[in-house]
């Protein structure tokens, strides 16, 4: 759950120039979406494009409208489903929106803090060398290296037949 705010701006994504100011929003990296107030989001005509089931904190589980917006903290800006928030619910800054801005959380010292780039997995090929060359990884099976010829999608794999006993 979160524990300290921020501001932020919502801007529609399909006109800029229709925005609202969010002096206060709790940074949850527990959440997922980011939830914004239904009457400030119909404010800037972000309109509700589905409707999806969540589960709050206390077990309790609501539907809700979701729209697409440009969520901006400082000088970052990513998009994002944003979740129209009703009447009780917390105006959340959620986990997506955290890592599309480039945001990591400082829970020690209640700030956000700027990164350059975002973790990506590795891709494996079976049979090819990473082009860092990084070193293989002993994990009790084989992810690099001679592994055998890749799959191939669409032909079907032949059992080796078998032996009558006499």
């Amino acid at each position: 759950m979160g524990t300290f705010t921020v501001g932020c701006l919502i801007k529609n994504h399909v006109d800029r120039e229709k925005m609202v100011t969010i002096p206060r929003l709790m940074v949850d990296t527990g959440s997922e979406a980011t939830w914004i107030p239904r009457r400030q989001l119909e404010q800037i005509d972000v309109k509700p494009e589905k409707r999806q089931p969540f589960q709050m904190a206390n077990g309790q589980q609501v539907y809700r409208d979701i729209g697409y917006g440009l969520v901006r903290v400082g000088q970052r800006e990513t998009i994002d489903e944003i979740v129209f928030a009703e009447k009780g619910d917390y105006v959340l800054l959620g986990a997506r929106a955290l890592e599309g801005l480039l945001l990591w959380v400082d829970a020690k010292n209640k700030k956000l803090i700027e990164i350059e780039a975002q973790p990506v997995a590795k891709v494996v090929v079976p049979g090819k060398v990473s082009p860092d060359k990084d070193r293989v990884l002993v994990t009790g099976m084989v992810i690099q290296g001679e592994a055998g010829p890749p799959p191939t999608v669409g032909e079907s794999v032949r059992k080796p037949a078998r032996r009558k006993r006499n």
